[in-house]
């Protein structure tokens, strides 16, 4: 992955990905039913891809701080606390 800073409040983000290859497949009725009841034993394995999910997210911001990537409503309102600063001097 390549983490590029696009502007001051942009994270791009270069990913290589595969193109998939068509295929046929064939499912047995009691297979499917198997598979259901293993999937539905397993909720914690959707938990577990949120918590990776919220991780990957996390290490985006911190790519974000990293490269000076803001807010733009944090810097905004920076801007106009620093204009209203001036004013009152």
């Amino acid at each position: 992955m390549e983490y590029i800073k696009q502007d001051d409040n942009t994270l791009k983000v270069v990913t290589q990905v595969e193109v998939p290859q068509t295929e046929e497949k064939t499912y047995d009725y009691d297979f499917l039913k198997s598979q259901e009841v293993s999937i539905l034993k397993s909720k914690n394995d959707f938990i577990q891809a949120r918590d990776k999910e919220l991780d990957e997210v996390r290490g985006l911001l911190a790519q974000c701080e990293a490269l000076g990537i803001k807010s733009k409503v944090e810097s905004e309102l920076a801007e106009q606390q620093a204009i209203e600063q001036q004013l009152t001097k």
